[in-house]
């Protein structure tokens, strides 16, 4: 039974902190990889599709 109680609260604690980090003073740290890769492309360097010289 005691098991079951460690694995209930291990998921609370990852939940809590998943919510933390999206809604919580925790987002200032986090980066958006798609929309880094998105503003690369606008650029026109992602993928290297530079012409090759």
């Amino acid at each position: 039974m005691i098991l079951v109680f460690i694995i209930v609260g291990l998921l609370l604690f990852i939940m809590g902190y998943g919510l933390w980090l999206t809604v919580g003073p925790g987002k200032e740290e986090l980066r958006d990889p798609i929309a880094e890769h998105a503003r690369m492309h606008e650029l026109g360097i992602a993928h290297g599709h530079s012409s090759k010289k």
